[in-house]
This record gives structure tokens, sequence and C-alpha cells, in this order.
């Protein structure tokens, strides 16, 4: 079974192929679809692998400081811990690919609490954050999304905290049902 979730304010469309339930735990598997200037900012993952491959049109890869451009039928694999990002340099939409090594539950339902609360007018910002900042530390935790900055590895033990408190007060269930199981 396939999920799709389409953030109306960047047209981006994400449809989950293979979720990490489906491969035993192997892999999640995602195709998106990403209008032209779109994109993630700058970050990395400690807990999975992310592989890029392009289906339809060039995608841009910022990857350790450089600027990658793949081509269709090109596959490029970025490590755990290693900053990265993804956008589409092109005047056209693009599609692509991306598989998380191992499979991300988290991750699943970060897409789908992100999109469902951008369609709700429940977040701000270019990079859609949720006004509501229990759902933003919740969403970094499940999306294992890390920004390399100072502030950040100082601010990490609290983020830690929040997110346990976030938790207790019912705001990861209140996600997981609005936007997750349904």
């Amino acid at each position: 079974m396939t999920r799709t979730y389409i953030n109306p304010i960047t047209k981006e469309r994400a449809t989950i192929l293979k979720t990490s339930a489906q491969t035993n735990g192997s892999y999640t598997y995602i195709e998106v679809e990403l209008q032209p200037g779109g994109g993630n900012p700058i970050h990395y993952h400690q807990h999975f692998t992310e592989q890029f491959e392009p289906i339809d049109g060039t995608l841009g890869v910022h990857y350790l400081g450089k600027e990658i451009s793949l081509k269709p039928g090109q596959i490029f694999k970025v490590p755990v811990i290693d900053n990265h990002r993804f956008y589409n340099p092109g005047d056209r939409p693009i599609i692509f690919r991306a598989k998380l090594e191992p499979g991300q539950p988290g991750f699943e339902n970060f897409m789908a609490a992100l999109f469902g609360l951008v369609s709700d007018g429940k977040t701000f910002g270019k990079n859609q954050i949720p006004f509501n900042p229990f759902y933003a530390i919740i969403l970094l935790k499940w999306g294992d999304t890390q920004v390399d900055s100072l502030f950040f590895r100082l601010f990490k033990p609290v983020l830690i905290l929040l997110y346990t408190l976030s938790r207790k007060l019912g705001y990861e269930k209140k996600l997981l049902h609005k936007y997750v199981i349904g």
C-alpha cells in the first residue's frame, strides 16, 4: 500500500513506495516530485543513510560543501552523519527516489505529520516550522533531522528533555492520531 502526501505550499508530492514494515526494517523507499527551486536545508541523519536516484530531471545534491548534479540512472548515497541537502536546480518539476537504510518508520511518520500540518495551516516560514513548538520537536526526532550548528549542539540536551515532555503531555499521540493513524 502506497501513501502519497502533498505539500500545498511547495507543491512537493511524496509517495512512500515501500514502508519499513513492508521491508522488515531493511529500508524505506520514497518517491518525491519536487518543483523548481524546491529543496530542503542542509542537515544530516544519525541513524540512516539516504540514497538519491533521479527518475525524471536533474537532482541537485549539496554534499559536504560540494554541488553534485545527478541525472536519471545515477545514484548517490549519503552516509550517516554527513551534511547534505537535495534541491531542484532546474525550471521544471523533477522526480527522484530516496532509499533510507535501515527502514525509518519515524521518518514515515514525520512526512505524514509535516505535510498534514502544512495542509492545515499550522506551520510558518520557508521551512514550514510548526507553530506548536512541541510538534516541531517531535518532527525533529521522528525525521532524525540534525543541523550542524553550535546552537543545535548546545541545545540538544534540552531538545531531548522537551521531546520527553511532549510525549508525556500527549502531543506525540495527537500527531499520530491526526496525521499518521488517521
